[in-house]
């Protein structure tokens, strides 16, 4: 019951601020079992809630050491207006080595580009919106 109130909510907000849904659970369900089942690790991203006023977490712009929870992290699905994507991670090999960067940018694009999912591209990001009032600068492949 109180979820059926909380998705309400989510969905009431959608309407007043006249967002387009881009996303269903069918096209998130796709993405989230490609992620975690042929990358060779689960990308870090930012996500923003219809909710929420800020995304989490706040700093993204850099490369992260860590993963991205691609399991609760997106639950529930009609809950997220966009995620931020950053395809690669720092591995850290030893004090005194640079750390490396693996980066799976392509074989992401790859899992968006088979599932035909919707994306934008910004500064080394991906994004791909659950809604969005600003549907021309989407990749549609």
């Amino acid at each position: 019951m109180e979820r059926d109130r909380y998705k309400e909510k989510v969905m009431n907000t959608v309407s007043e601020r006249q967002l387009a849904s881009i996303m269903n659970n069918t096209k998130w369900r796709e993405l989230q079992t490609a992620v975690l089942n042929t990358l060779p690790f689960p990308p870090p991203f930012q996500a923003k809630y219809v909710l929420v006023e800020s995304p989490s977490p706040s700093e993204f712009e850099d490369d992260v050491w860590y993963l991205g929870d691609w399991i609760e992290g997106l639950m529930p699905f009609y809950n997220i207006e966009w995620i931020r994507v950053r395809p690669r991670r720092i591995v850290n090999t030893g004090r005194l080595i640079s750390p490396e960067i693996i980066d799976i940018t392509e074989e992401f694009k790859g899992i968006l580009k088979e599932y035909s999912i919707p994306y934008y591209c910004d500064n080394e990001s991906i994004y791909i919106y659950g809604y969005t009032s600003e549907t021309d600068k989407i990749i549609k492949d």
